[in-house]
């Protein structure tokens, strides 16, 4: 049924940008999902897109804040954040039935685009680890989350703060992960993560890990710079043309 649905073209198409999804997040850690989606819609559903990416995210996420040694610490430090990134998130996804196809395309190009302006930019903000910040930051990146599978805002927030490269990394992971259950519990709870759909993102996970061996096989030998800043120049352009076609 799986195959019918979809064709073996688009599902070729589908495999594809699983695998350079996973060997961005390979080569720099992060960008799983903003690839994905600003990738798999082009051929498939918006809504499609999100199901297939939700259980890699929590996957992926699962192994990279527990390659940490320090995740004990940054589960309890980071506590205010999940509980309100997994509510957002479960949430937000509850409203994927009701809003336009259109709109839900415009919000991934807003996510894409915020993204990418930080990543260019490379800005940081004025905020701290407080509770009213991670209280703010998961629940503004949950609500991103549960709609387009992209935690934008997340990124931006552990940027800004004053901490180690293997903290962030595993702050990412977790954040990223509780993000990834809350958004998974509400498409089971909608009925959008169904068996044939469990099934594509089941197999989303085998093409989404061996892209980031690939990446991270790769890793030594790409120049970093310049390869992140055509990324995220595509990724610029791919949301604002989602935007503006919201909108003509």
């Amino acid at each position: 049924m799986i195959f019918e649905t979809y064709g073996l073209l688009t599902l070729a198409y589908i495999m594809f940008a699983l695998t350079l999804s996973g060997g961005v997040k390979g080569v720099f850690g992060i960008g799983f999902p903003v690839v994905a989606m600003a990738t798999l819609p082009l051929f498939i559903a918006p809504i499609t897109a999100i199901t297939i990416i939700a259980l890699p995210i929590v996957v992926t996420n699962i192994q990279q804040l527990f390659s940490e040694e320090k995740w004990k610490y940054i589960i309890l430090k980071y506590k205010y954040m999940a509980i309100f990134m997994m509510l957002a998130s479960f949430l937000s996804s509850q409203i994927l039935t009701q809003i336009s196809v259109d709109l839900i395309t415009a919000i991934i190009g807003f996510a894409l685009a915020l993204f990418a302006i930080y990543s260019l930019l490379n800005f940081t903000l004025p905020i701290t680890a407080k509770p009213i910040w991670q209280i703010f930051a998961g629940a503004s990146s949950g609500l991103l989350s549960g709609m387009t599978g992209i935690q934008s805002t997340a990124i931006i927030y552990f940027a800004s703060l004053d901490i180690s490269r293997n903290e962030f990394v595993g702050a990412v992971g977790y954040i990223f992960l509780v993000g990834g259950l809350g958004l998974s519990i509400g498409l089971i709870n909608n009925n959008l993560l169904d068996s044939g759909a469990a099934i594509l993102s089941v197999g989303a996970i085998l093409f989404s890990v061996v892209g980031f061996k690939i990446g991270s096989l790769l890793r030594p030998y790409i120049g970093s710079e310049l390869f992140k800043k055509v990324l995220f120049v595509m990724m610029l352009l791919i949301g604002t043309k989602q935007i503006y076609q919201f909108f003509i």
